[in-house]
């Protein structure tokens, strides 16, 4: 990970100097067609959820994003509402534009996510006739550079659907150099450890299950499983890497706050995440969960994920859900 300079960069000059530029400003963002891949860092067009994006001003940004109703890995929860991660890989594709169409990072650059952490109105996420088209107004709050280069950045979103509110999110990011983009296609991966039952975690096919059953009978009475790293997954790992995902630390979390409610089904409503190191390919990782006290037995489930890789902590998340049937 690159160094970065103790203090922020200056912001960003914005000074729009035509009149069409300015009414570009006021229209409404497009939800046509989507934004191109490497944008994203996305491989399959299909899973680019961005679709249109602009300045506001210095260190303010517009972008929208498009929901499928039945995407085939994010699918809607009890058939209801739609699934609160996308708020997630939205904050994540959001800010891989936003760093290299504002900011100037190179597309062959690494971008690690440090921090995620969002908050969903689940009255918000609820499925319509039509894919929900969300809005997300983005503040660069710590921009930072070392010799001109970012190499880290934080946002913090606001999420609109139709003009109400729907959630906020914030993230930080940091930049590395370019990676050799043959990086994760060697193989060496640990054996896939037998799923936990797709039921148990809210899915239906066991090729979407990211928890696997641990090999200690001690560890299966409890709240422990072992990660299930997949690199043949088209969604989780869409495109060659060489390190675990973010966002496939974050389905363990989602997954682990479902197991622990099991039978009930859960729709996460906040999540806020941090990773401290990157997870290894190559080495077996153990996912746990501790459940957190509530106040009441109708409030929300509270749940702390953790992984860890070789005896050390490389994730944490803190994961509140509400029990939907």
């Amino acid at each position: 990970m690159s160094p970065t300079d103790p203090t922020p960069a200056p912001t960003l000059p914005f000074a729009p100097a035509a009149d069409t530029e300015a009414a570009d400003l006021d229209r409404d963002l497009d939800f046509i067609r989507t934004a191109p891949r490497h944008l994203v860092a996305r491989s399959a067009v299909a899973e680019v959820l961005i679709t249109d994006w602009r300045q506001l001003g210095p260190d303010t940004f517009r972008l929208g994003a498009q929901w499928p109703r039945g995407h085939h890995f994010y699918a809607p929860v009890a058939g209801t509402w739609y699934d609160p991660l996308l708020t997630a890989e939205s904050l994540r594709q959001a800010s891989v534009l936003v760093g290299q169409t504002y900011y100037g990072v190179p597309a062959d650059h690494h971008f690690t996510i440090t921090e995620l952490e969002f908050e969903t109105v689940p009255g918000a996420l609820l499925l319509g006739a039509r894919p929900a088209e969300m809005c997300l107004d983005f503040t660069a709050t710590d921009v930072r550079r070392t010799g001109g280069t970012l190499t880290a950045l934080t946002l913090e979103a606001d999420l609109l659907r139709g003009g109400d509110y729907a959630g906020a999110g914030r993230l930080t990011l940091h930049v590395s150099d370019r990676r050799d983009p043959a990086a994760g296609e060697g193989g060496g991966y640990p054996p896939l450890p037998d799923p936990v039952p797709p039921a148990i975690v809210g899915r239906l096919d066991e090729h979407d299950v990211v928890l696997g059953v641990p090999d200690s009978a001690a560890d299966r009475r409890g709240l422990t499983w072992d990660l299930r790293i997949d690199p043949g997954h088209p969604v989780l790992f869409d495109h060659p890497t060489a390190d675990v995902p973010g966002m496939v630390l974050l389905e363990a979390a989602r997954q682990a706050i479902q197991a622990a409610c099991a039978p009930y089904r859960v729709l996460p409503v906040e999540l806020r995440s941090a990773f401290h190191q990157p997870v290894a390919l190559s080495t077996p990782c153990h996912i746990s969960a501790t459940r957190l006290p509530t106040q009441s037995a109708t409030e929300d489930a509270a749940l702390r994920v953790t992984a860890w890789q070789s005896n050390r902590l490389a994730f944490d998340s803190l994961v509140v859900a509400a029990l939907c049937g």
